[in-house]
This record gives C-alpha cells, sequence and structure tokens, in this order.
C-alpha cells in the first residue's frame, strides 16, 4: 500500500509546484492611463500580477511649475521603494531633486537618500510619511482612472489614421466634444505626434483631451527607467 500511494503524492506535490511556477511566471498586467487636473498632467504605468502591484511609473508635468518622474515598488503589496528625479518647486524655487527611500514591511522607513541641487540632504520625517501616502493614492488614481476608460495612448497622426507608439499598430481616432475645432483642423492639415487620454479600441482610439500635440519628429513619451 506505501508504494502505491508514494508516486500518487509526488505526483501532486509536483503538480502543485509546477501551478505555483507557472502563476509567477506569467507577465504582469499593463496599465497606462494618465490625468489632467488644472496645469498637471500625470501619466501613470502600472504593472501588476494576480491582482498586487508590482510597479507604477509616474510622470508628472507642470508646465512652469516643474515636472518629474517617479518609481513606486511594492512587494506582497506593500510599498517597499520610492525612488524620484526631476525639478520640484521648493520654497518658490525650480530645485532638482533626486532620492531614493526603502521602507520595510510595516511601511517605516530604513533607507533614505535625497539630494537637492547635487546636495545630500535628509528627509524629514514628515516627508518620509508623505512620498508612502502618494505611492497609495498614485496606485488608487491609477487603478480608478484606468477603470473609467481613461487611458494614455501615444501616436503619429497622418492622413486620418494613427501609428501608435511603440506597437507600429494603426488606428483610426474619434474625439468627443471637448477638442477644440482649430486642433482638429490642424490635424486634418498636417502630420503630427500626438498624446492623449480616453479609450483605447481594437481598430479605433477615443480622445477625450489631448496631453501634447507636436510636430511628427517629435519622439514618444516613454515610460521612466530609474
Amino acid at each position: 500500500m506505501r508504494s502505491a500511494v508514494t508516486p500518487l503524492v509526488s505526483f501532486l506535490i509536483l503538480s502543485l509546484a509546477g501551478c505555483s511556477s507557472t502563476e509567477s511566471a506569467k507577465p504582469p498586467v499593463q496599465t497606462q492611463t494618465a490625468m489632467i487636473q488644472g496645469d498637471a498632467t500625470s501619466i501613470y504605468w502600472l504593472d501588476e500580477r494576480l491582482g498586487f502591484p508590482e510597479t507604477l511609473s509616474e510622470r508628472i508635468l507642470m508646465g512652469d511649475y516643474g515636472q518629474y518622474s517617479t518609481e513606486y515598488r511594492w512587494r506582497k503589496g506593500i510599498v517597499r521603494e520610492i525612488q524620484r528625479d526631476g525639478e520640484v518647486l521648493i520654497d518658490g524655487k525650480l530645485t532638482q531633486q533626486s532620492f531614493l527611500i526603502r521602507y520595510d514591511s510595516e511601511g517605516q522607513a530604513v533607507y533614505q537618500q535625497n539630494r537637492l541641487d547635487g546636495d545630500l540632504r535628509p528627509l524629514r520625517t514628515t516627508d518620509l510619511v508623505r512620498y508612502y501616502q502618494q505611492a497609495e493614492q498614485a496606485l488608487s488614481q491609477a487603478r480608478e482612472l484606468n477603470k473609467s476608460g481613461h487611458q494614455f495612448f501615444q501616436g503619429y497622426w497622418s492622413k486620418g489614421i494613427l501609428e501608435e507608439c511603440f506597437t507600429d499598430e494603426e488606428k483610426a481616432l474619434s474625439f468627443n466634444a471637448a477638442v477644440p475645432s482649430f486642433i482638429l483642423q490642424r490635424l486634418n492639415q498636417e502630420d503630427n505626434f500626438i498624446a492623449a487620454m480616453g479609450k483605447v479600441g481594437r481598430k479605433m482610439n477615443t480622445v477625450d483631451a489631448i496631453i501634447a500635440l507636436d510636430n511628427d519628429s517629435a519622439d514618444c513619451i516613454e515610460r521612466p527607467d530609474l
């Protein structure tokens, strides 16, 4: 009896191990979304696996008030690392800032390196807590935007066809009533680079708001790599 049961047990163990390794090997679900709020534009690239966040890349564009990129990293659904680089407004002055913060599983900061205009400056405890909260808020925002159909897309528009960045897929575009008529006239007259938020379909994307409109030699907006 014992010799008959052992192969079955071994088979079950191997099968369960195989399922676990297969699940962990699955590629993450990727989401690209964006939001325009006043003079600030936020673009998000989110990677999730089995419903848990892994990485959220964020690009914030604020015109004369600066721009920066952030990468938030999670482990088992808990914020563990935040890295940022760019120009931020500090005491009324645009300042170059780059920092890296690591948190433990309890949300306590265990490592920090912060540079302002190249000089090492310690972050206050209130800043460490605030950036942790920003990570959770950015995740919630990206998920909610995607759920409500505010996706981010970009590409090169020519003769009524959008060739999407990085995939070269060709899509038609439709525009809702909020897009000004002079922009539609420009799109009909010239080849352009366009970045927008709206709904992404198999054959057609719908533009709810335009984030960037430039000539057709402009570069695609890349996901931050920090």
